[in-house]
């Protein structure tokens, strides 16, 4: 991957796992919801674009595209902090899927870092994909996400706090402790996008979290775990709530969550290489890990 091939890149990978557009409620106009629909996916565009041009500027060897005639129909990224390989993106266009060239840019990305490390990948739940990565030697871990109003919020624990840049050491001894490696820089990458921030527990845990939202989270207990998802339910608008990658590891969050009232679904597994499980107390980000 070049920077020449970002915008392509980045538009390829919102278009492949973009979510459905929810129903709009009160009902609005087709040309207010074009509107509204338009600049959001843009948003979304300039914040993937931002996260793949991270991930081949700290991980140029783990990234790769596929291209037909110049352009680019399929994109792949794996980075590697300490011991941890990731899968941060795997998306091929439609009109190429079924060619083997998803097969083809796992290869390459999988060449990046030791084949025998420990390994992580938050895939989709497409039938191709989980063939690849099992066959890839990752075992499957199904997972739950909740994208939904919160009916009963909890109160907002006091022990929480807000982070900044000093807390990013903390955040790294965690991350050592319950995922194999530290990725400070992808954490700070994760906190540069707009409105994300961190939340602090003590010496025991850390979230990055949006209005309504958990991108990441991880402690060292699961009590530190519950108090970091209360502050995050809390903190956001009632209307809307999202955390995902929720596999069985992670009952402290799916017990609060239905006491929540939000409601779970199923959605892509977690897969995982050379580890008993999937980390715990641990939420991670699908870019990110």
């Amino acid at each position: 991957m070049t920077e020449d091939h970002l915008p392509e890149a980045a538009h390829l990978g919102r278009a492949a796992f973009a979510p459905p557009a929810p129903d709009p409620d009160p009902p609005v106009t087709s040309d207010e919801l074009d509107g509204k629909v338009d600049e959001v996916d843009e948003m979304e565009v300039a914040r993937l674009r931002n996260r793949v041009a991270h991930f081949m500027h700290t991980d140029p060897a783990g990234s790769w595209v596929a291209l037909e005639r110049g352009r680019v129909t399929g994109v792949a990224q794996s980075f590697v902090r300490g011991d941890m390989w990731v899968l941060s993106l795997l998306a091929v266009e439609a009109s190429a899927r079924g060619s083997g060239t998803g097969k083809a840019l796992l290869e390459a990305s999988l060449t990046h870092g030791d084949r025998a490390s420990p390994g992580l990948i938050l895939a989709s739940s497409d039938p191709a994909a989980l063939a690849l990565y099992t066959g890839a030697g990752f075992d499957l871990h199904p997972a739950l996400v909740t994208r939904g109003p919160v009916r009963r919020p909890p109160a907002s624990p006091s022990e929480v706090r807000t982070g900044g840049p000093a807390d990013l050491p903390l955040v790294a001894d965690i991350d050592a402790r319950i995922r194999v490696s530290e990725r400070t820089q992808d954490v700070a990458a994760a906190l540069a996008e707009p409105g994300a921030q961190l939340l602090v527990d003590g010496e025991t845990g850390y979230a990055v979290v949006k209005p309504g939202r958990v991108i990441i989270l991880g402690a060292l207990a699961d009590d530190s775990a519950v108090r970091l998802l209360r502050r995050a339910i809390a903190m956001g608008p009632p209307s809307s709530f999202e955390i995902g990658w929720l596999t069985a590891p992670q009952q402290w969050a799916i017990r609060e969550l239905v006491a929540a009232g939000v409601e779970l679904s199923p959605r892509g597994p977690v897969m995982v290489r050379g580890l008993p499980g999937p980390p715990a107390p641990y939420v991670p980000s699908g870019g990110y890990g």
